[in-house]
């Protein structure tokens, strides 16, 4: 999973920062989508801005305000959520304000019309984590560049919208480029700053992120407000799910759904050739089976497996894993009913069950949302892989029983 309730986070000097007054907007794309527009203004102790948010249905206006420390540490941020309808139609929909402390993190707010309260321990300060909002990587490589002599740190961050704490690696790579990544990964996202440590672009493709953003002068908020609303995207990557039976076999398969979004899929920066891929998005693809299955000549015992695949121009590999729940340390943790389930970056070689070989066909059009599916064949079925031009599957039967 990208969150985590404890982590152990190298705390940051409280060296002064140089006071300062900038202004921009950022645009965020997934592919040819709009995802998220931002517009900020920061003074040494103020950070101030407007959001436009689709990957929410309907649309979402966010305006934010945040206090800045000497040393650039954010001590309160406070934002509103505003839905977006046609028409003009508006609807409050979320207010809530963060207080940073050096140990705990509090947030308190309102939801519709309900109200809520937490605090969180965040040992050693937590800076706010917010998505798509680019204003704040910007505090977070000041708080990087201003540890002195190190070009790379660890940050606690905490998201604002369910108080998750997570860590991020920051490196400042050199006075116009910086890299932020999950302390676990060893993709990150890439940022290319000017020398006053404005980003200017950013590049998650290589992440399982996928975003990119670009700064630009100005934006037109208003204008957007009227173009945007109306028109969410919802969620970027869907669930969706298979459920069938299939020569007496009870099989279920859940999934996330990606969609094209006028990017080549196949053997670029969205699934590389030979690399393993999560076959969907977000959490692992679950495979559940009621009775034994022959798939690729193994027997698979009923159960439930996550489903990979290692996709090449030569050919492609289904794996079948037998990890289903979120990576574990301790007997107690790997014991605890409530562990997550896998998220699908979370891939572990070691607990694969079986690695069989799929037919590749080439479609006559494309696919633009991926999607997966079971079907009959003769005594057996066909799972099912399509996206882009292609076409990946794999054949299966019930394995016979036993005779006496």
């Amino acid at each position: 999973m990208r969150s985590a309730a404890c982590l152990l986070i190298a705390c940051l000097a409280p060296t002064q920062l140089p006071a300062q007054s900038t202004s921009g907007a950022f645009v965020v794309t997934l592919g040819k989508d709009t995802v998220a527009v931002e517009r900020y203004a920061r003074t040494a102790t103020t950070l101030t801005g407007d959001m436009i948010v689709r990957n929410n249905a309907p649309v979402v206006w966010r305006h934010y305000s945040a206090s800045l420390a000497a040393d650039g540490r954010v001590t309160r941020y406070e934002y509103t959520n505003t839905r977006l309808f046609t028409g003009g139609v508006t609807q409050p929909a979320l207010h809530l304000v963060g207080t940073f402390k050096a140990d705990t993190t509090a947030f308190a707010g309102t939801f519709l019309d309900s109200a809520f309260s937490l605090s969180v321990a965040t040992p050693g300060g937590a800076m706010p984590l917010v998505n798509y909002s680019y204003a704040l990587y910007e505090l977070y490589f000041a708080r990087a560049q201003a540890t002195a002599g190190n070009a790379q740190t660890t940050l606690s961050l905490i998201s604002a919208g369910d108080a998750q704490l997570s860590a991020r690696v920051v490196r400042v790579v050199r006075p116009d480029s910086a890299a932020v990544g999950f302390t676990d990964e060893t993709t990150a996202t890439a940022f290319r700053l000017d020398g006053a440590g404005h980003i200017l672009a950013v590049d998650g493709r290589a992440t399982s992120e996928k975003f990119t953003a670009l700064r630009v002068a100005t934006i037109d908020l208003e204008a957007l407000k009227t173009a945007f609303a109306g028109r969410p995207l919802g969620r970027l990557s869907p669930p969706d799910s298979v459920r069938t039976t299939i020569g007496g076999a009870s099989i279920a398969i859940d999934y996330g759904r990606p969609s094209m979004r006028g990017r080549k899929i196949f053997g670029d920066a969205v699934v590389p050739w030979n690399e393993v891929w999560r076959a969907g998005a977000n959490a692992a693809t679950r495979f559940t089976t009621s009775a034994d299955l022959l798939i690729g000549g193994t027997t698979v015992p009923a159960g439930t497996y996550t489903l990979f695949t290692l996709p090449s121009p030569s050919g492609w590999k289904l794996i079948l894993s037998k990890q289903t729940k979120a990576p574990c340390k301790t007997a107690a943790e790997c014991a605890d009913p409530r562990r997550a389930p896998l998220w699908g970056t979370d891939y572990n070689a070691d607990s694969d069950f079986v690695r069989v070989d799929m037919q590749v066909d080439k479609l006559a059009a494309p696919v633009e949302q991926y999607v997966m599916s079971v079907t009959p064949q003769g005594t057996g079925g066909v799972l099912k892989l399509e996206w882009e031009t292609t076409r990946a599957w794999v054949a299966f039967a019930k394995k016979a029983a036993r005779s006496p």
